[in-house]
């Protein structure tokens, strides 16, 4: 009887030890998926940083020199001599240029227009 029981609980051991594998070899599977998830993830986002960090960059080297580029063709068309504008200058500073916009009439701003 002791050895029936023996064998009994022999049989029950492995059938436990064989569900187990077999879970196992599951969850390693879905380590495996979850792994090379996580990769193509991180390879999308460093895309993604490249498409928006790239523009930046670029147009922070590029696009200075192309402003005082379209900058400097348009001179003679508002009136300016050569040499920078402190007027246009303090304007794309954020200032007045030296100018009261409070107290300008229309024919003090047609005679700046027709410089």
């Amino acid at each position: 009887m002791n050895e029936e029981k023996q064998a009994n609980e022999a049989g029950e051991i492995k059938k436990i030890l064989e569900q187990n594998l077999k879970l196992t070899e599951e969850i390693h599977a879905m380590t495996k998926k979850i792994k090379s998830y996580l990769a193509f993830q991180r390879l999308v986002s460093l895309f993604y940083l490249f498409i928006i960090i790239a523009p930046i960059i670029l147009g922070a080297i590029y696009l200075p020199p192309l402003l005082s580029g379209l900058f400097n063709q348009y001179k003679d068309a508002l009136g300016f001599q050569g040499g920078s504008s402190s007027t246009i200058q303090s304007l794309l500073n954020g200032g007045t240029g030296g100018l009261d916009l409070n107290s300008l009439d229309a024919n003090q701003i047609k005679s700046l227009l027709n410089k």
